[in-house]
């Protein structure tokens, strides 16, 4: 049976007057795909920053593998905690200001450059380029890079097709999809886009309200009985 990597219980999340999380559990498991998928408002990207440590939460548990709450770390065990993560952030989040090598080389100056282009399949001569030089696909896989190049335990996408047109999204989901399985890593994509839970998600938990609607094997979602999940599939809602 695969372990836990990431265990949480009763997560509350309030904005003003605005839950945004409601007593939401969830597991993800070891070297595992989940995709957290529900409309924009949902809450999935802020799970997500929870669950790194990015974000604070009102209540609730969030635990990785030895399942001491993160909410009661000190500063530098959250720090070690926030380490276990890679992140692909939506708009790649790339530093205008510096050119491709050094948004890398900043992330961790000590990088093998070719090994790691190599991996997200691009040529050392756009080392010299700045983020405004290239395409949106080009950024997407620099951001990918840049989420990868410390080995992390737990990678975090998302949106990781925003933006990109269905040939550009296919490239980025086949990539995700080499990486993840190569690397062995547990993944988490928030996404809104069913491809890429087709391509790569094994597991699927639907955000609805705040709270986790369904959740199960990505290979039996389109036989589900539940009207929300089928309205969100469908583009309905």
């Amino acid at each position: 049976m695969t372990d836990i990597k990431i265990s949480i219980k009763n997560l509350c999340v309030k904005f003003d007057n605005k839950q945004v999380l409601r007593n939401l559990n969830l597991d993800v498991f070891e070297s595992e795909s989940l995709s957290i998928i529900g409309e924009s408002g949902s809450g999935k990207s802020v799970l997500a920053r929870c669950i790194s440590g990015l974000m604070n939460f009102n209540s609730g548990f969030i635990g990785v593998e030895d399942f001491e709450n993160i909410k009661s770390l000190n500063q530098n065990k959250l720090n070690e905690h926030t380490s276990k993560f890679g992140i692909l952030f939506q708009n790649a989040a790339l530093l205008d200001s510096l050119n491709i090598e050094d948004n890398l080389r900043c992330s961790n100056p000590k990088i093998d450059l070719r090994k790691i282009l190599n991996e997200v399949s691009l040529s050392k001569k756009i080392l010299g380029k700045f983020p405004s030089e290239i395409s949106v696909g080009a950024q997407k896989r620099i951001g990918l890079a840049r989420a990868i190049l410390k080995n992390p335990e737990v990678l975090i996408l998302d949106e990781p097709t925003t933006g990109l047109d269905p040939l550009l999204s296919n490239q980025i989901n086949i990539l995700i999809r080499d990486i993840v399985k190569k690397k062995k890593i547990t993944a988490i994509t928030i996404t809104h886009d069913m491809s890429s839970v087709n391509e790569y998600g094994q597991k699927v938990a639907f955000l609805k309200n705040g709270k986790i609607e369904w959740y199960g094997n990505a290979k039996k979602i389109y036989n589900v009985r539940n009207k929300e999940l089928k309205d969100f599939i469908n583009g309905v809602i």
